[in-house]
């Protein structure tokens, strides 16, 4: 028996392996370029700007920093993301420009086994989702389902069929869960809000994640991607609920897997960042933020522009 086991074990494992190997691949040229100021009056000047991080289904080659100050890469220990960290005593009356370069190889992701030890955080609510809130629905979504591959496919047709996206008028982009399942609307942080509320009141571990989305010729990126990495019975699967609901045709799709087409900059919501910011938590971070004497300052703007294969 035991015998019999450890062959049912090792297909599985050699199934899930060759299907990373079939995953889709593309390499990216990512160029950030990062405009502060002018500053006339200042006496501290700080600025973070995301980086995209190496993970299972992401590897950074290169990374080049060009800047007219001192700067270091940090990380945060909470979800591991990654900063260039800038520190100027003084103004900036002449303003400055920062750019940042990666070469990044980016994998799609598919169901994949996940022995890994999760943190906690990936259970806990964060600010705008709050589980308690939505626990009630969530129950009524899952009723009947046993296992939790069961019951986050559930919440994926409920989200997918509950929820349109839509931009119009006010509320929409802050991810509030509470929001989202009164509207049934909104955009991608709006949808993957509601999701992990839901899922997290199963208890699945669910984690979100910012990035970008590629353009299908690249150039200059419009806005940010955000999306999914949840763990039923210890498996990743990667959710892309509103993706899902803008292309019907491809609901199957984004219940597990990923394309290639997207970089991720960061993980998680309520970011502490690295040296910890003056102001509050931040609900997502995906371009430059900046302090000017201890407050947070808009006095900053941040472009994306890719090559993709180069």
């Amino acid at each position: 028996m035991k015998k019999y086991l450890l062959g049912i074990w090792l297909i599985f494992m050699v199934f899930a392996f060759a299907t990373q190997a079939l995953a889709a691949e593309a390499t990216y040229l990512l160029k950030a370029k990062v405009k502060v100021g002018p500053i006339s009056k200042a006496k501290l000047i700080e600025i973070w700007i995301p980086v995209p991080p190496d993970d299972d289904f992401q590897k950074v080659e290169s990374l080049d920093v060009s800047a007219p100050m001192s700067f270091m890469v940090t990380k945060e220990p909470e979800y591991g993301n990654k900063f260039v960290y800038l520190r100027k005593e003084g103004p900036l009356p002449k303003g400055a420009e920062i750019i940042i370069r990666a070469k990044v190889v980016r994998k799609e992701v598919a169901p994949t086994p996940w022995p890994e030890r999760l943190p906690v955080r990936y259970l806990l609510s964060d600010k705008l989702v709050p589980i308690e809130s939505l626990a009630s629905l969530s129950n009524e979504i899952c009723k009947g389902k046993k296992t939790q591959e069961e019951k986050l496919r559930a919440i994926y047709d409920y989200v997918v069929s509950h929820m349109k996206y839509d931009k119009s008028g006010k509320g929409w982009g802050r991810g509030d869960a509470i929001w989202a399942c009164s509207a049934k609307r909104g955009n991608c942080t709006d949808f993957h809000s509601l999701f992990t509320a839901l899922a997290r009141a199963q208890g699945i571990p669910v984690v979100f994640n910012m990035g970008l989305p590629i353009p299908p010729k690249g150039g200059v990126i419009k806005g940010y991607h955000c999306w999914l990495w949840a763990f039923p019975d210890g498996k990743l699967y990667g959710i892309d609920a509103s993706e899902a609901a803008k292309h019907p045709e491809k609901k199957e799709y984004f219940y597990g897997h990923l394309c290639e087409n997207r970089i991720r900059l960061t993980r998680g919501r309520d970011i502490l960042l690295a040296p910890a910011q003056h102001g509050e938590r931040l609900n997502f971070i995906y371009k430059a933020y900046m302090e000017v004497d201890l407050k947070p300052s808009k006095d900053i703007q941040t472009t994306y522009e890719v090559i993709r294969n180069p």
